[in-house]
């Protein structure tokens, strides 16, 4: 059994899109679904958006899905690095939250070298290339470049989402092995615009959303833009997931050239 955790549903399609044959999850305070992906069972549960969400969320998965054997923390995140583009993987090797201030890293969590070891084995079998560093878990939105590169400086990681951390750590206190694998939606010194727009759930809400494009009228340029980077980076969400999940094996992954590069050093 593996259980793979994501914020909101776009970030999954393309991924759910491919499991022909899922079922609902069908337990009470949680919703995703299942599948047999690759000869593995795979639970995929939706958390919502934020650490109290991804914390509750995952409490209550491993206690109604006991025998995991693997954890997976998969969603988008904003670059830190200025090496990283809309649609790059980043394939963790520790993550950490940020002090009260955002300016120091306040617990740091690694990931297990054997398992980063077989993810990214699966990931270069099938020619995708991927970054590896630290993911920072912030409790608020970094939503200007010149706070995104502040964070970097700070604590060293190449890239921020508010779930992964939460995720991590709830699997480390009952033992289970964890990875991350995350896709870059923006990049460093793009400002996030519109996160007034969404709900928990990462869905727009019409009211608020209608507010915020009247208060804020050159975002209607910008959405565009955001939207083909959502795009660009749930398929390469979907794309490493089944790499992953076949061990680099699957006859229909997604085959990128052989002679790239399968590993980005970002700046």
């Amino acid at each position: 059994m593996i259980l793979l955790f994501y914020a909101f549903s776009r970030e999954i399609a393309p991924f759910k899109r491919r499991q022909v044959k899922r079922t609902p999850l069908a337990l009470d305070g949680l919703h995703g679904f299942r599948a047999e992906i690759g000869g593995k069972e795979f639970a995929v549960i939706g958390h919502g958006i934020g650490h109290r969400r991804a914390t509750e969320t995952a409490r209550r998965a491993f206690d109604s899905i006991p025998g995991a054997e693997l954890v997976i923390g998969t969603g988008v995140v904003g670059a830190l690095s200025s090496g990283l583009k809309p649609g790059d993987l980043i394939l963790s090797d520790r993550v950490m939250t940020i002090d009260g201030d955002g300016q120091v890293a306040e617990r740091v969590i690694a990931v297990s070298d054997s398992h980063l070891r077989a993810a990214g084995r699966s990931l270069a079998k099938v020619g995708i290339a991927y970054s590896t560093g630290a993911i920072l878990t912030s409790h608020r939105v970094l939503a200007s470049g010149v706070e995104k590169r502040r964070a970097k400086e700070s604590t060293g990681a190449i890239a921020v989402d508010m779930e992964t951390a939460a995720i991590a750590a709830e699997a480390a206190a009952r033992g289970l092995p964890f990875v991350a694998i995350r896709a870059v939606l923006d990049e460093v010194d793009d400002d996030v615009v519109g996160a007034e727009m969404a709900d928990a759930d990462g869905n727009v809400r019409p009211l608020a959303a209608t507010s915020y494009l009247i208060r804020n009228p050159a975002t209607m340029l910008k959405l565009p833009k955001m939207i083909r980077n959502l795009s660009r980076a749930t398929a390469a969400i979907a794309d490493a997931l089944t790499a992953i999940a076949y061990e680099g094996q699957a006859p229909d992954a997604t085959k990128r050239d052989r002679d790239s590069v399968a590993r980005k050093h970002p700046r």
